[in-house]
């Protein structure tokens, strides 16, 4: 039985010595591990840290997809069952030297172990990718392969571009060499990483700047300037320590406005989703997570209608009252379908004073609103008399529980500034 530790972590790929190949886009290289059913295949990254590697309990046993197909992290193409990245057991040099990194502890007898029940089928968990390649095979008819390369408890440091001509000794190099390996021409890539920078302010400030470097990079050496990047916004961390609250909510904030900054860029939400431990998003999350992705990509990457699109807050409008403790503020929403709905009473939405020392309007109700179906009505106790701040499930562990018709999240969102009426 793994630990709960060995569950966060990942590994990936063959032992490689890099060339100066790499100077030049990986899309004119030769396949050496090409899809075993021909070019005809749409390829997808799926690269971050635990939360894609899949850290929840796996599914009772079910068919595998047979149009989908994964390259898993011994360089052979596999049946798609979970779990895709089956870490321990490969062979690229960098991730044991990075595993070993984290976990000081841990012998080689440990490491031999690991590889042993990863070999065996007895390790790993569930992420997203899965579900988001079933359904693209099912909706698009085509076959999918899926590259995973993903490690847990990583952050952007460690994922640098810079790295690149270390090879299978950097995850990024890593990465270019597995895109490689199976021909170089890729449809896309669906990452899910953030927690690792949200330990310092400095680390949260650099967020925007490093997580574009990498997508501007990997164009660069793909080869693919329009190559389409769907993400996933950060969610919840049970975490008992709250310090690092701050920093949480710049990384959710950051993620959620990066979208805007490149082409053929996507966030989708996760911070509604159920937790299988402190961090790691359980086994209906992950296959919700997979489906909103996917829906995603068959929207915006295949052109296929009737399919989700992410939703983001677009404005806010206090609307007008007569009485002392009931004040509306009406919050719009852009790519929503169907209309916003919830489980239970909707729940999330905070008013913050922007001064710590006073005290704010109180939410006490949060309804859909009748005349717009993608708009909500947020309900709360006194006239804004001086600025307030309006934030949506920002934070470390804060409950959320608004979608639209496709099961597409309202993101974490805030500080939004309300002022008072004039």
């Amino acid at each position: 039985m793994l630990t709960p530790l060995a569950r966060h972590l990942a590994v990936s790929l063959l032992a490689f010595v890099f060339t100066a190949a790499f100077v030049q886009p990986v899309t004119g290289a030769a396949a050496t591990h090409p899809h075993p059913e021909g070019d005809d295949v749409d390829l997808w990254v799926a690269a971050g840290q635990s939360n894609m590697q899949g850290v929840a309990l796996l599914p009772p046993a079910t068919t595998p997809n047979p149009l989908v197909r994964v390259f898993d992290l011994t360089g052979q193409w596999v049946e798609a069952k979970p779990p895709t990245h089956r870490v321990y057991a490969a062979s690229a040099p960098v991730f044991k030297r990075l595993i070993f990194k984290m976990n000081p502890s841990l012998t080689e007898a440990q490491w031999a172990k690991l590889q042993e029940d990863d070999r065996a089928g007895r390790g790993g968990g569930l992420g997203p990718d899965l579900g988001f390649a079933d359904l693209l095979a099912r909706s698009t008819g085509r076959r999918i392969g899926l590259i995973p390369c993903a490690l847990g408890g990583t952050n952007l440091t460690q994922w640098s571009p810079s790295l690149r001509d270390q090879g299978t000794e950097s995850l990024y190099g890593n990465m270019l060499h597995r895109i490689q390996q199976v021909g170089g021409r890729i449809k896309g890539v669906i990452w899910y990483q953030g927690e690792g920078q949200s330990g310092s302010r400095e680390s949260a400030d650099r967020f925007t700047a490093d997580f574009l470097n990498l997508i501007d990079s990997l164009r660069r050496d793909t080869g693919i300037p329009d190559l389409p990047f769907i993400y996933v916004q950060i969610g919840r961390f049970a975490n008992e320590d709250r310090s690092t609250d701050p920093f949480w909510q710049m990384i959710q904030e950051h993620q959620r406005n990066a979208a805007a900054l490149r082409p053929n860029l996507w966030v989708v939400p996760s911070v509604d989703l159920a937790l299988d431990d402190l961090i790691h998003i359980g086994t209906e999350g992950q296959q919700r997570l997979g489906r909103r992705l996917a829906e995603t990509a068959l929207t915006h990457v295949y052109g296929k209608a009737g399919y989700a699109t992410p939703i983001n807050y677009v404005s806010h409008e206090i609307r007008p009252s007569t009485q002392a403790l009931h004040h509306c503020l009406r919050v719009r929403f852009s790519g929503v379908t169907g209309r916003l709905q919830s489980a239970g009473r909707p729940a999330g939405f905070e008013l913050i004073p922007e001064d710590p020392k006073k005290q704010g309007p109180m939410v006490y109700k949060v309804e859909f609103d009748p005349a717009d179906p993608a708009s909500v009505l947020v309900w709360y106790s006194r006239e804004i008399k001086a600025p307030v701040k309006l934030v949506y499930g920002l934070g470390m562990d804060r409950y959320t529980n608004i979608t639209d018709g496709r099961d597409m999240a309202i993101p974490a969102f805030g500080p939004v500034i309300v002022t008072p009426q004039p």
